[in-house]
């Protein structure tokens, strides 16, 4: 035997609920590191700027003729790994911070960009500037000297903040989500109390007292309100079931009982006194009557129980027509002993989804019904016809005295008879109708009465339409 695993809602949630934050806490904290990133990096190209335009202040007039320019160290207040670069408007190198690494004071005519040098990555500005220098000889008028200027700082403190960040918001997310776990299982709990209160309350029902009361909080909410719904009408219906398999059981008790009872009698009544061989016979021919109606009893109880356990699915398929004819020639016999003749009217080539022995069964039934309800000199009419909607629509009518309005909605009950004086003389049972409704439903059909005293009474059997079994076999 496989054993399912359990799974729990609230678990299952929490993890959904939990992903879905960590999947948005991702996105939101990508989106905010490089956002991060971008707003340092553009902090630190200032800065870059910023210590470049130092550089240029320290850039002097020089006495040689040939030298135009040079750096004052002692004007310079700049960080020890940075490293700068100047050259004059002809790319002569006109000085540098010392040991600068070749790869750094490069020109590329880039603005900014990063290099590497060792194991650290620099940032680079690269730009054309214009210092003016004042001298004496010129009257006040300043000089411009055309110069390029390479400045690097190492990137290690950016990347240190946008870190430092990175942990700030991983951080938030970590407890945002934590909090939300808790705070999402709490919540669903309590949203599933009604669920645990239904579960409660089903688990109460027990037969015979099938009783089921939704609590107040379940029908408060929407989603469980069907379900609650569902319950009561399940359970309503079983009750119904319970109760007409008690009816069922109590009446075939009391039908068995009292024929049983009538055997006895039979018996008994022979044997009081010494009888002639005639009386014998004629008194055991009675019992083997009244056992005759015992096993028909029986026999239609265990049909019934057989077309009630039937499923609606059915591949046997059946010419209606010829099981119409095949059903009347075999109860002509008894339409004749009452002088009522029968009628057929069913078109040739019309199949039913229906098994030949249910069908048989079905029809006769009707007829037997119809042929014992109808008087001398009646007639009664079987027909079938294809319907709008596609299905065989199976009519048996008769003219007889009709069936009463108050009783019309019990025949199909079991052992319900309108007349119980008439039983011991027709042979009814009170199960044939039951048993016609149970195999038209199992079928998927249905089946209805129309009855009045003026017209008598009318049988529409309403079956599926088949096709016949060299086609059907390749449905």
């Amino acid at each position: 035997m496989t054993l399912l695993r359990s799974r729990s809602l609230v678990r299952q949630s929490v993890g959904i609920v939990v992903v879905s934050q960590l999947l948005c806490g991702a996105l939101l904290g990508g989106g905010a590191l490089l956002h991060e990133r971008q707003v340092r990096l553009h902090a630190f190209d200032v800065r870059l700027q910023g210590r470049s335009d130092s550089l240029l202040g320290a850039i002097q007039d020089a006495e040689d003729p040939n030298d135009n320019v040079l750096i004052d160290p002692s004007e310079l207040r700049l960080p020890n790994d940075d490293v700068y670069a100047v050259y004059n408007q002809g790319g002569r190198l006109l000085g540098s911070s010392p040991g600068a690494p070749p790869a750094l004071i490069s020109r590329h005519g880039d603005q900014y960009r990063d290099a590497q040098s060792g194991r650290s990555t620099y940032r680079i500005l690269e730009r054309e500037a214009l210092r003016v220098i004042d001298r004496a000889e010129s009257n006040g008028k300043g000089l411009q000297r055309p110069v390029t200027i390479l400045y690097a700082s190492p990137e290690g403190q950016l990347w240190h903040e946008v870190l430092e960040a990175a942990r700030f918001y991983l951080l938030a997310i970590a407890l945002a989500t934590t909090g939300s776990m808790l705070f999402v299982a709490m919540l669903l709990k309590r949203a599933l109390r009604p669920l645990t209160e239904l579960a409660d309350a089903a688990a109460q029902l027990s037969p015979p007292a099938l009783v089921f009361t939704a609590p107040a909080g379940v029908m408060q909410v929407l989603e469980l309100r069907p379900l609650a719904e569902a319950l009561n009408d399940t359970v309503f219906r079983l009750r119904e079931a319970f109760a007409r398999e008690q009816r069922f059981v109590a009446d075939a008790a009391h039908e068995l009982k009292t024929a049983i009872a009538v055997v006895r009698s039979s018996v008994q009544l022979l044997m009081l006194r010494r009888r002639t061989a005639d009386e014998y016979v004629a008194g055991l021919e009675r019992i083997l009557e009244d056992n005759t109606r015992v096993e028909a009893l029986v026999a239609q109880m265990l049909q019934l129980a057989s077309a009630e356990a039937e499923s609606t699915s059915c591949e046997a398929t059946v010419e209606l027509s010829g099981l119409i004819a095949e059903a009347l020639a075999q109860l002509r016999p008894l339409a004749e002993a009452r002088d009522v003749a029968l009628s057929a009217d069913c078109p040739q080539g019309t199949w039913i989804e229906l098994a030949h022995e249910r069908a048989i069964t079905l029809v006769s039934n009707l007829v037997v019904n119809a042929v014992q309800h109808s008087s001398i000199g009646q007639c009664v009419t079987v027909s079938a016809k294809v319907g709008r909607t596609g299905k065989v629509l199976l009519q048996i009518g008769d003219a007889g005295a009709g069936i009463a309005p108050e009783a019309l909605r019990h025949v199909f009950e079991r052992f319900y008879r309108e007349d119980r004086s008439r039983s011991r003389n027709t042979g009814g049972t009170g199960l044939g109708l039951s048993i016609c409704k149970a195999i038209a439903e199992a079928a998927g059909g249905e089946i209805s009465i129309e009855s009045s005293r003026e017209h008598g009474t009318l049988v529409t059997v309403t079956l599926i339409a088949g096709l016949p079994k060299h086609e059907g076999a390749h449905r």
